[in-house]
């Protein structure tokens, strides 16, 4: 294939950056090698600035269409989901308040509700963790008695027997 009708078509994918005076350029080169006469230049222009500008607008259409597909099939939630989510959690809370006939709760942001658990979790797997050591310890202390125990037991049987 002739290398300016190569370069019309690419241009014309819209993969290239193309400006209006590329788009000259290359029409020009199509006249020069005969595959254009010179009077289409300024239609060739307008052919290539077209076609790339609708190729650009399939393409971002193809990636975010993609995009969405690749998100969903994750099983993201979008921006537009969180916030439909977030006014509706809003709605109830003041329709749960005039039903109880309570003040609405004050709002909170979700980070100091994050943190506030966060500090909840920790706490409790602290206390867990020394109750854990405080058995572990009483068991130890426990066998230490008893092993003792047997110790002492075990001559004083001994010394019955003889």
């Amino acid at each position: 294939m002739n290398s300016a009708l190569q370069k019309y078509l690419d241009a014309a994918s819209g993969l290239t950056n193309l400006t209006t005076t590329k788009a000259e350029q290359v029409a020009k080169n199509l006249v020069r090698s005969g595959e254009a006469a010179g009077d289409q230049v300024q239609d060739l222009v307008d052919d290539l600035m077209t076609r790339q500008r609708k190729n650009r607008e399939a393409m971002v259409a193809l990636i975010k269409s993609e995009t969405n597909r690749a998100v969903h099939s994750m099983g993201l939630a979008t921006s537009k989901e969180v916030e439909r989510l977030q006014k509706q959690v809003a709605d109830l809370k003041r329709e749960l308040a005039k039903v109880s006939g309570a003040p609405a709760p004050a709002k909170k942001t979700a980070k100091k509700t994050a943190k506030k658990t966060a500090a909840k979790k920790s706490a409790a797997k602290k206390t867990t963790a020394k109750k854990t050591a405080a058995k572990k310890t009483a068991k130890k202390t426990a066998a230490k008695k008893s092993a003792a125990k047997k110790t002492t037991a075990a001559p004083a049987a001994e010394g019955d027997e003889s």
